[in-house]
C-alpha cells in the first residue's frame, strides 16, 4: 500500500508597523506535522506572542497564514494557503495544489466586488488597488487544462503604479487603513480608463 503523502504545514504572522503604516513583513516561521498542531498554534497565537497584541510594541500582526506543502518532493510543492485573521478567525483560503487543477472559487468565496477598493500585501509594503477582475466561479465541468492555484487570484490595479497584477485570491482584503478621496478617485479613474478601453 502506497505510504501516505508526507505534508509540512508552515504557520506564521504578517505583520505591520505602528510607526510605517505601509511596511510589512512575515514573522518567524513555526513548523507542524499536521493541520491539526498547525491551527492549535494560530487559534493560542495571541497568547503565545502578547507582544504583537500590546499598544506599546511597534511591530503588531496583520494576519495570520497556514501554508501546506508536500514533503520529500523534488520540486517545491504548495498544497494549500489558509489566511486567518489575528484573532484566530479564518478569512480565506486557496486549497488548490500548485500544479491544479482549479475548478474555479465558489461564490461564496469571491469577497470582493469588482469596482472595490482593497488593501495587499506586495513585496514589503502594503498596498491599496482596485479590483477589475475576479476569480473564475467554480464549475465542475470546466476545462482546467493548465488552471493552477495561480489562477485563482483577482486582477487589480495597483495605487500608486496603477500596473495590472493578478493578487492570489487569500491574500486580497478588505482596507484596514483610512483610504483617502484622492487615492479612490485615482483608482476608480484608472478602473474607469481599462472599462473604456475594453468596451
Amino acid at each position: 500500500m502506497e505510504n501516505q503523502q508526507r505534508k509540512l504545514f508552515l504557520v506564521y504572522s504578517l505583520n505591520t508597523f505602528k510607526d510605517e503604516s505601509a511596511r510589512i513583513r512575515p514573522g518567524k516561521k513555526l513548523y507542524f506535522s499536521s493541520i491539526e498542531k498547525a491551527e492549535e498554534t494560530i487559534f493560542k497565537f495571541k497568547d503565545l506572542f502578547t507582544f504583537l497584541f500590546d499598544d506599546l510594541h511597534n511591530e503588531h500582526v496583520y494576519c495570520l497564514v497556514i501554508e501546506e506543502f508536500k514533503l520529500d518532493s523534488p520540486y517545491r510543492s504548495q498544497l494549500s494557503t489558509r489566511v486567518y485573521s489575528p484573532d484566530g478567525r479564518k478569512l480565506s483560503e486557496c486549497m488548490v495544489p500548485d500544479e491544479g487543477p482549479f475548478f474555479g472559487r465558489a461564490e461564496s468565496l469571491i469577497h470582493h466586488e469588482i469596482g472595490s477598493v482593497v488593501e495587499m500585501p506586495y513585496g514589503d509594503q502594503l498596498i491599496f488597488g482596485i479590483v477589475i477582475g475576479q476569480p473564475m466561479s467554480f464549475n465542475e465541468n470546466a476545462c482546467t487544462y493548465g488552471l493552477t492555484a495561480s489562477d485563482d487570484c483577482y486582477t487589480v490595479i495597483h495605487h500608486q503604479s496603477m500596473e495590472l497584477n493578478y493578487a492570489h485570491s487569500p491574500m486580497v482584503f478588505k482596507p484596514t487603513r483610512e483610504v483617502s478621496e484622492e487615492v479612490r478617485a485615482d483608482l476608480m479613474l484608472a478602473y474607469q480608463n481599462i472599462v473604456t478601453r475594453e468596451s
